[in-house]
């Protein structure tokens, strides 16, 4: 199993943006997970950044509701 953090509170990679919330991409030898997607595009952006593909995602979860949740979820269907 491979985690990679997509968004967090913080990060000490000066090209990765960090804002309150999570994503974490999960790649195991059978599904690809994106767990959450925080609350703007940074996950998008930094899963460009990592070179994390969310296009192999099949499995999506989102373990609660924000305010913004609707408009991130646009970002992950594109």
């Amino acid at each position: 199993m491979k985690i990679t953090v997509l968004a967090e509170n913080t990060t000490k990679n000066p090209v990765i943006c960090a804002e309150h919330g999570l994503s974490l991409y999960i790649e195991t030898d059978e599904h690809k997970i994106l767990f959450d997607m925080g609350q703007t595009d940074i996950f998008y952006k930094n899963a460009i950044t990592l070179g994390v593909d969310l296009t192999e995602v099949d499995i999506a979860v989102l373990s609660h509701g924000h305010l913004t949740t609707e408009e991130v979820c646009l970002h992950f269907s594109k």
